[in-house]
């Protein structure tokens, strides 16, 4: 385990991508810029592993020991089982982790069943003598669950001292491949580079299918025992509710059965004392007419009694009988009531007994179904470490084999070239080759006119693009002006086509010299851009705009204009990711450094092992949307740039015969720019003294506005290109004044309508001391500006 953290944390360091931080590296990982730190670094770890690996050797292993390198090595397998043994090694820890996962699983699930063992005590104790037979059964269950939970203890002991041992393995192996490595660096061979390319491809290819069939095997064994606990689980759940169901059925019919014979005795205790009350009448009826007979008897005796005194007494006796009836019929008989008494009694006790024991019996089934799904619980999770001492296995005889042939791999790592596909490029025979390009002086109007005509030429896709003849003049004069052109405007005016179709004007049929990179919006450092080093694989990720930067610098492009156009160039901020160009750009021979092992081979075009050179044949255009979705350039970016603001639509216009010429060389480019400078530089002068002694004092007092050398020298480059190549100085300066100038004033809420009226004047009134014309770009956004401020829209 320790092992493998000390790897971990060397890929961190070294700038490996990690996913969801959108393919970007760690930054503040503290990646080593230098070799010497760099080896330093990978030997303390080494030797540190090492120390701790020889003290866990025995004396069997030293004798295994090899006491010398291989004399050679296979290539092919040696690249192959290095990162085979990483993948193992990553495998081996999460197997690890799902091991020690599962043991603390164990220890709640053991906590539970103690405490199901004490509550099943509890009511052991209570049920008493006729509840032995079900103890002696909850005794062996309970026993044999103690077993199990031993069993089991000892199988995780067992699997953390195979990891021990493994981990130990794999720190002898890290102390052995470290003195392997040293002695082979002294063993450097050339390998032929055709050979590298296959086995890189051939293995990303076995390493796809492997890690592609091992997925898939794991969510299918995933799925079938996630499939396995639920049926068994359903299972279990309808036993216990199949034997809830019969015990209450069994329950209802005793119930059923029990109030039937209650009430059945009820009505023989009534049919007995409604016999035993119609005897008693009957025996009442004789009785009375007894008592008439001797009624008549002594009537005839005693005849000198008179009614009233015989029917009073009479009365009196028929009331008395007739409530003595009344009591007689309302009372049961002594032998009815004593049974009626008993019967209740013995119901009551009943009927507490049987539901005390039906509790009891209910709370001993669920413990009884409780301890059958514990038990099958540890059934599965025996079945599950038996597949986990199988994968064990698997992989300890994976790390065997690997064993022997790592050191061939990392030996091979540091005889390849980080940079691959520049490496191609180099490799490349038809880029080596310079081609027939155009040294002809170039006359700027006729160039242009004939690159507005190219550029309208149907593409191969039968697309034509019509552009002005101010914006191809102002395009011509953003490449003498500056490297970074930023082209802005709404969706569907050309922006991305422009550049494209200038680049193709420029050179000729065949390999293209542009490169088209889209920007991300989560690019945040220039490692997003040019892309980074990973010392742990030995090799840098390069990008597309990396690999321009390098091919517009090979013999074919060295004398051609190279555009690389950044399309979506605010979606992040370009004050970030491009940082470092937008200080370089301005530098003589402005250097790239890379940051790389500065011990292996790199291409041949680079100035050292890790530094690459902006050429200076290359120009990046960025294309820029205004909406939600963007960010708003900063001035560090628009004071560097040349800005364009390309509108909607075009006039048509008529497309003369074009023939074919060779491409236009860079060099004869630039020296048409210089001569045309050179020609204009009063021109030029003039205009930075109209803005400097016209202009320059409102808009510092009234807008906070200046500028400095850069924008007089911005302006003695491009504005005598744009009237060599057939405009005016007002168009030139005009264009200058716009974008350069009045577009800091664009939705200020701090600017007074007024002040904004005399600029406007200021304007006006000066401007026909520079050239004839009026200023319409600087006038459209003066009007603008004017328009919101009386509108009151802030």
């Amino acid at each position: 385990m320790a092992r493998k953290k000390a790897f971990s944390g060397n890929q961190n360091q070294t700038g490996v991508k990690h996913p969801g931080n959108n393919g970007k590296s760690d930054t503040n990982a503290g990646i080593k810029t230098s070799n010497s730190q760099q080896i330093d670094f990978s030997y303390e770890q080494i030797n540190a592993l090492s120390g701790k690996a020889s003290g866990q050797l025995t004396e069997e292993n030293l004798e295994t020991l090899g006491s010398s390198p291989p004399e050679s090595f296979d290539l092919k397998q040696l690249w192959e089982k290095a990162e085979i043994f990483d993948l193992a090694t990553k495998r081996l820890e999460l197997e690890n982790q799902q091991l020690e996962s599962q043991k603390q699983e164990l220890q709640v699930k053991q906590t539970d069943l103690e405490d199901q063992k004490q509550k099943l005590t509890e009511i052991s104790k209570r049920l008493g003598e006729h509840r032995e037979q079900l103890n002696r059964q909850l005794a062996e269950v309970n026993q044999q669950e103690r077993q199990f939970q031993e069993r089991e203890a000892n199988a995780t002991a067992g699997f953390l001292t195979q990891n021990r041992v493994a981990l130990s393995q794999l720190e002898q192996q890290i102390a052995q491949v470290s003195q392997e490595i040293a002695q082979a660096l002294s063993k450097k061979v050339e390998i032929q580079e055709q050979l590298t390319e296959e086995i890189a491809h051939k293995y990303a290819e076995f390493e796809q299918n492997i890690f592609t069939e091992r997925q898939e095997f794991e969510q299918e064994r995933q799925q079938l025992i996630a499939e396995r606990k639920s049926l068994r689980k359903e299972q279990n759940r309808l036993e216990s509710d199949r034997d809830l169901l019969d015990e209450d059925r069994q329950y209802f019919e005793e119930k059923v059965e029990q109030r039937a014979a209650t009430k059945i005795a009820k009505l023989e205790i009534d049919i007995a004392i409604r016999e035993q009350l119609y005897k008693e009448s009957e025996q009442r009826e004789k009785q009375l007419a007894t008592k008439y007979a001797k009624v008549v008897d002594a009537t005839r005796l005693f005849k000198d009694r008179n009614p009233e005194e015989i029917l009073a007494e009479l009365e009196d006796l028929r009331r008395r009988n007739n409530e003595l009836d009344q009591k007689l019929s309302e009372r049961p008989t002594e032998a009815a009531a004593r049974r009626l008494e008993d019967l209740e009694a013995q119901k009551e006790q009943w009927e507490a007994e049987r539901f005390r024991l039906i509790v009891k019996v209910q709370q001993l089934e669920r413990s009884a179904a409780t301890n059958r799904i514990a038990v099958v619980n540890l059934e599965t999770l025996r079945d599950e470490k038996e597949a986990l001492e199988a994968s064990n296995n698997r992989l300890r005889a994976m790390l065997e084999e690997l064993r022997v042939n790592v050191n061939d791999a990392i030996a091979q790592s540091k005889e390849r070239s980080p940079f691959e596909k520049c490496v191609q490029l180099d490799k490349d025979e038809k880029l080596q080759i310079v081609p027939p390009l155009s040294q002809e002086s170039i006359d700027l109007a006729q160039f242009a006119e004939d690159l507005r005509y190219r550029i309208a030429s149907p593409s191969e896709k039968g697309k034509q693009l019509y552009y002005s003849e101010q914006d191809i003049r102002a395009f011509l004069g953003g490449i003498a002006m500056s490297k970074l052109h930023i082209l802005q405007g709404i969706s569907g005016t050309g922006k991305t086509s422009l550049p494209i179709a200038f680049a193709r004007a420029l050179g000729r049929r065949g390999r293209e010299n542009y490169k088209l990179v889209e920007v991300q919006a989560g690019w945040r450092d220039r490692q997003d851009l040019i892309g980074y080093y990973n010392s742990f694989e030995g090799k840098f990720y390069e990008t597309e705009f990396l690999t321009a930067l390098y091919e517009a610098q090979c013999p074919e492009f060295r004398d051609q204009i190279y555009i690389i156009i950044l399309d979506e160039m605010n979606l992040s901020r370009p004050e970030q990711y491009f940082a470092d160009f937008l200080s370089k750009l301005e530098q003589d021979a402005p250097e790239l450094i890379l940051n790389t092992d500065l011990e292996r081979p790199s291409p041949k075009l680079f100035k050292k092992k890790d530094t690459l050179i902006i050429p200076p044949n290359v120009w990046f255009v960025g294309t820029a949307n205004q909406d939600e979705t963007t960010l708003e350039f900063a001035d560090k970016t628009y004071d560097r740039a040349h800005v364009m603001e390309l509108e909607r639509s075009q006039e048509n216009f008529d497309i003369p015969k074009i023939s074919g010429r060779d491409s236009i060389s860079y060099n004869a480019l630039t020296t048409a720019f210089k001569e045309a400078q050179k020609q204009h530089h009063s021109k030029a002068t003039k205009a930075f003294v109209f803005l400097n002694d016209y202009l320059s004092e409102i808009l510092e007092s009234k807008f906070k506005i200046g500028w400095g050398n850069r924008l007089q020298r911005q302006i003695k480059d491009y504005i005598p290109v744009v009237i060599a190549a057939g405009g005016s100085l007002t168009e030139a300066t005009d264009h200058i004044l716009a974008t350069k100038i009045l577009r800091k004033v664009r939705d200020r809420h701090d600017i007074q309508l007024g002040d904004m009226t005399e600029l406007k004047e200021t304007i006006e009134t000066y401007w026909s001391e520079l050239d004839a014309g009026a200023p319409v770009k600087s006038f459209n956004i003066l009007e603008s500006e004017l328009q919101r401020l009386e509108r009151g829209t802030y």
